[in-house]
């Protein structure tokens, strides 16, 4: 119990300074890391699907996945905030820790994108505080549910 007080704050701290690097970079490079996950999307579904393309059809691919890409990682990386800061209220016995969790993350959505306004060419946006609360809530309500099923099971055995 002694070291979960530990670990998951920092899990909790590094989650949220990884999120302040990719929030500092500007908007190039930020583009350019999402133009490089899909364009390793592209050659994987090129691979798997043994198709002939063209590299039009790798530009087209990138161009119409880079806003899911980035959506996806604004929803993931908050999913996965949600779980550790979850976990640390609940080692720290906070009262309501789904709520505050949610809050919390919310909270800190917000300052990110506060913090990305001041960040060359990026811009703050309420869609992304939207999806960031989302996979926080997300990551949150299945953590929930999977705690209070591994409970039960520890309950009949």
């Amino acid at each position: 119990m002694k070291d979960k007080k530990i670990i998951y704050p920092v899990l909790v701290f590094l989650c949220m300074f990884i999120i302040f690097c990719f929030s500092n970079q500007n908007a190039q490079k930020s583009q350019s890391l999402s133009d490089e996950v899909a364009k390793k999307t592209f050659e994987i579904q090129k691979e798997l699907t043994k198709k002939e393309s063209t590299s039009m059809d790798e530009i087209n691919f990138i161009k119409n996945t880079r806003i899911l890409i980035r959506k996806s990682a604004h929803f993931f990386i908050y999913f996965i905030l949600g779980i550790l800061l979850y976990f640390t209220l609940k080692v720290y016995q906070w009262k309501h820790p789904i709520l505050s969790t949610i809050l919390l993350c919310f909270l800190y959505a917000c300052s990110d994108e506060f913090h990305q306004y001041f960040v060359s060419e990026r811009t703050a946006r309420i869609l992304d505080v939207f999806l960031d609360t989302c996979g926080a809530t997300v990551g949150v309500c299945l953590t929930f549910l999977f705690v209070k099923k591994k409970e039960k099971e520890c309950l009949k055995n």
